[in-house]
C-alpha cells in the first residue's frame, strides 16, 4: 500500500477546490452575459417652444430628437415652425437646427443641471429667403417630472434666443 503525503493531499485538494470555483464562476458568468439585458432609449424626444428677437420677430413650435454620442454629449436635431411678425405684418417663419449639446450632469446626480450647446442652423423668417446661421445656447434643466425633464435656454442663432423644452427622460441619465 502506497502512502500518501500531506503537502501532496493539500495539493489535490486546492487545485480541486480552485477547479470547482473556477467552473462555477464561469458558469455565472455566461448565465449573466446570456440574460437580456434591460434597454436603454438610444433617443431622447423633445418638444420646444421658442421666441427668437432677429430682424423680424419669430416664435417658433417644434420638435426635435437627440441621442448619445457618449456620457456627456447629445447630437441633436430640432424641426420649428411658426410665425414671424415685421413691418406689421404676420408671416410664416421656420427653421432647422442641428445642435451638439455637452451636458454637466449626464448621470442626474442632480436636481438641476447646466448644458451648452453649439451648431448650425438654417432659418426662414420672411425677411430673407433661408439663410445659414451659427446657434448657440446655455441652458439648464430642471429635476424630471415623471417621463419629462424641462428645460429653459437662452442663447442665439439668427437673433437673440429664448426657449422653452420638455425632453423625455432616459433612465438615469439626461
Amino acid at each position: 500500500m502506497t502512502r500518501r503525503s500531506p503537502v501532496a493531499g493539500r495539493i489535490v485538494g486546492s487545485v480541486a477546490l480552485a477547479a470547482a470555483a473556477t467552473f462555477v464562476w464561469t458558469a455565472g458568468v455566461a448565465q449573466a452575459q446570456a440574460a437580456p439585458r434591460p434597454r436603454t432609449p438610444r433617443w431622447q424626444p423633445e418638444a420646444r417652444a421658442d421666441f427668437i428677437g432677429a430682424r423680424a420677430a419669430t416664435a417658433h413650435l417644434g420638435a426635435g430628437i437627440s441621442i448619445p454620442a457618449s456620457t456627456y454629449v447629445r447630437l441633436g436635431l430640432v424641426a420649428a415652425a411658426g410665425q414671424s411678425w415685421s413691418d406689421g405684418e404676420a408671416h410664416a417663419a421656420g427653421r432647422v437646427d442641428g445642435l451638439v449639446r455637452f451636458v454637466v450632469d449626464p448621470l442626474r446626480e442632480f436636481r438641476w443641471a447646466p448644458y451648452a450647446s453649439g451648431g448650425v442652423g438654417a432659418i426662414y423668417d420672411h425677411s430673407d429667403d433661408w439663410r445659414v446661421v451659427l446657434v448657440g445656447v446655455i441652458g439648464i434643466e430642471g429635476p424630471a417630472s415623471g417621463s419629462i425633464i424641462p428645460a429653459v435656454e437662452v442663447g442665439f442663432g439668427g437673433g437673440a434666443r429664448v426657449g422653452v423644452v420638455l425632453r423625455r427622460t432616459m433612465p438615469g441619465r439626461r
